[in-house]
């Protein structure tokens, strides 16, 4: 095996190392993935880098589908390794909306038909050659309303929600239709998406880092009531959040 790639759902904690490297693309749904004590969410227009011999442990949402690729890095060219999968230290890489649409398309293409996984491992590794990072001095100038979205999107990271994405258009001097276009252009998802994923990303490590209570967990993250919070954490990841800190810690299943 050079490269493997096929359509996977897991129906919960699993804990294990392997001697390949591994790319999750989430396809539907979203993973907490925990890398010897690295924890974080990936979901759309993000993938995650397992390097060879970590071990790792994932906990899925409900819904969760995933692209997933073997890669043995020993057993390719140089030439054919993308930078992105020689980083030790990558976990999760945020993708630019555009090519995380060809990943997700050829993740269709296999769950429409198997047979084409071997084609498409080998499309979905050059689509890895284009996440290279460029130099600094050669990234792009951005504009005035590019640079006060991307504040904007700080101060909405930060803030976990107690701002309004009214307030924060208004603050960055832009119309609210024009605020949302250049948002999902220089961010790549709505205001109101980053500011969820900031959220969840947020009770996840509390969640897995701390021995706080629930409700406490809530109150931190702007929740009035603690049932709020259960209910979006479940909509977003189909267990509570007991489940998933239970389901994380002591690698039981994750109960219905």
């Amino acid at each position: 095996m050079s490269i493997n790639l096929e359509i996977r759902q897991y129906a919960g904690p699993d804990r294990h190392r392997h001697d390949y490297s591994q790319i999750l693309f989430p396809m539907r749904g979203s993973m907490l993935v925990d890398v010897e004590g690295r924890a974080d969410v990936v979901s759309s227009n993000s993938m995650v880098i397992i390097p060879q011999d970590r071990m790792h442990n994932f906990t899925p949402s409900a819904d969760c589908s995933l692209m997933v690729m073997d890669v043995e890095l020993g057993s390719l060219p140089d030439a054919l390794v993308p930078s992105v999968l020689s980083d030790a230290s990558a976990l999760t890489v945020r993708i630019e909306p555009w090519l995380w649409r060809l990943f997700n398309q050829l993740g269709r293409e296999v769950e429409a038909d198997g047979r084409r996984a071997p084609d498409v491992a080998h499309l979905a590794l050059s689509g890895l050659q284009l996440l290279k990072q460029e130099p600094a001095t050669a990234a792009p100038s951005r504009s005035l309303a590019e640079r006060r979205v991307l504040d904007a999107a700080g101060a909405l990271g930060n803030d976990l929600g107690q701002t309004s994405v009214t307030n924060m258009a208004r603050k960055a001097g832009l119309g609210q239709s024009q605020f949302h276009a250049l948002f999902r252009e220089t961010v790549g998802q709505s205001p109101r998406q980053y500011q969820l994923r900031k959220l969840f990303d947020r009770a996840v490590d509390l969640l897995v880092n701390t021995s706080l209570p629930i409700s406490e967990v809530a109150y931190d993250l702007g929740y009035r009531n603690a049932s709020s919070f259960n209910r979006q954490f479940k909509q977003r990841f189909g267990v509570t959040p007991s489940a998933f800190r239970n389901a994380d810690r002591d690698g039981r299943s994750v109960p219905d």
